[in-house]
């Protein structure tokens, strides 16, 4: 079996750490996780997402410079150079803070930067709410508020249900009246939670910050 069918099984398996022992013995690993991280309507592409943060967590204790190439390739892909081929880069860039995060202490706002290019919003409000779940503090909240605040307005369902998510993560209570006017939008759109890929709509996810503020 080759390295891709390999990696491909660990990920069917939902083994992340076995991928980061292998990206140990074989850094092709990176290449193929990024070609496999294309269609975020297949769970595969976010298993490969999130199995980057987790071999660039292990890889970068024995090879820093690596990983830190592996980063600045991420970065020219979300630039007008690469022609924008960077769909899942803010997503894989935030798990490789969360795995990572001495060693990029500048990445979660060079993420935040790329807030006004459509295509790579929705992983912009992932990998904020991925960074901020994961207690680094390492994002400015004034920018962060206004993020998600213009992004609740946003036509498509996906960046309105990750607006009103990383809202909760962030614990951005001034929101709730904002939030509360979701609970009778049924649009669906694909969460990855959990390890798995979900349909959830608008209304469930604007339930859920309501209900998680009404505990607080």
């Amino acid at each position: 079996m080759g390295l891709k069918e390999d990696i491909k099984t660990a990920l069917n398996d939902n083994d992340p750490d076995r991928i980061a022992s292998l990206a140990l013995r074989e850094r092709q690993v990176f290449r193929i996780l990024i070609s496999l991280a294309y269609d975020k309507t297949d769970l595969l592409c976010w298993r490969a997402i999130e199995a980057m943060g987790k071999a660039a967590g292990a890889v970068s204790k024995e090879d820093p410079s690596f990983v830190r190439n592996i980063v600045q390739r991420l970065l020219w892909s979300l630039s007008e150079e690469s022609g924008g081929i960077g769909w899942s880069s803010p997503d894989m860039l935030g798990e490789i803070v969360i795995n990572a995060p001495d060693l990029f202490p500048d990445i979660p706002m060079i993420i935040l930067s790329f807030k006004d290019e459509e295509s790579f919003l929705p992983g912009v409000l992932w990998a904020m709410g991925r960074i901020g779940s994961n207690d680094i503090d390492r994002l400015d909240r004034t920018l962060c508020h206004e993020i998600i605040s213009s992004s609740l307005n946003n036509r498509s369902a996906l960046v309105r249900g990750l607006s009103i998510w990383a809202a909760s993560v962030l614990q951005m209570r001034d929101l709730g009246d904002k939030i509360c006017s979701f609970l009778k939008d049924e649009e669906e759109f694909l969460f990855y939670e959990d390890h798995m890929l979900k349909k959830m709509k608008v209304k469930d996810m604007a339930r859920r910050f309501l209900e998680i503020e009404d505990k607080e």
